[in-house]
Parts: structure tokens; C-alpha cells; sequence
């Protein structure tokens, strides 16, 4: 089990978000669950980047109706130790980079404290397995 501990574990946590095409999310969890990852969540989110879209999928009318000005993309945050993030980092460029726009983007950032649902704080972060 995955658990946020006071002192001792492996170090400090890093959440790693990832944005990255709904088609690649099955393969991107195989490789997550051979990882050993466990702290993962994920989403269904609508969003674009530089290509703004797709705005040639049907007619456009003078209104503009007929674009999709945002697409279907999986969100995925990680929480895994620091010395993880860079093995994460490169398994899911290797799977999801086809070299087009729309490949997705990944955030690291450090996790500084968690609050329980019940109002404590626990700080500093890190990992147990």
C-alpha cells in the first residue's frame, strides 16, 4: 500500500502530471502498473493547446459552429518518489510521442504537504511502500 508518512520512507514525493490523447491511456497504464506505480488518478478532460483545436472536422458556418475548440485528452497525476519521476517521465514520452501537435504535455512538481480530509496537515512528504 501507498501511504504518506512524517519521517523516513524514500524521500520526498513529486506529482507528476500528464495530459496525454485518450487513445494512449490503456498502454500508458500497463506501463504505470509495471512500474510499481500505485499513487495514480485519472481524468477524461477536454483541452487544446497550440493546434487550438480541430476546426476541420466538419462545415464551418458563419457562426462558427462545427469546430471542436477542445479535445478529448486523459489527464493522469502521479505521486511517486523523486528518484522515480525520470523513469515515469521517459515511459510516457516513449508511448505517447508520435511527433505530431497534440502529443501531450507533463508537469512535475513537489509535494510540499497533504491535508486530510479532517484538517491535519502532515509535511514534509514522503513515499513508503
Amino acid at each position: 500500500m501507498f501511504c504518506v508518512e512524517l519521517d523516513g520512507g524514500n524521500g520526498p514525493l513529486k506529482q507528476v502530471i500528464a495530459i496525454i490523447r485518450a487513445e494512449k491511456w490503456s498502454a500508458t497504464r500497463a506501463v504505470i502498473d509495471e512500474l510499481g506505480i500505485e499513487a495514480v488518478t485519472h481524468h477524461r478532460v477536454l483541452g487544446r493547446g497550440r493546434q487550438r483545436g480541430l476546426r476541420y472536422l466538419r462545415r464551418a458556418t458563419e457562426s462558427g459552429e462545427g469546430d471542436m475548440p477542445y479535445l478529448p485528452k486523459r489527464m493522469l497525476v502521479c505521486l511517486v518518489p523523486d528518484q522515480t519521476v525520470t523513469e515515469l517521465i521517459n515511459a510516457i514520452i516513449k508511448l505517447n510521442q508520435t511527433g505530431n501537435v497534440g502529443d501531450g504535455k507533463i508537469f512535475v512538481c513537489p509535494l510540499e504537504q497533504v491535508e486530510d480530509a479532517d484538517g491535519r496537515a502532515t509535511e514534509p512528504v514522503v513515499a513508503t511502500t
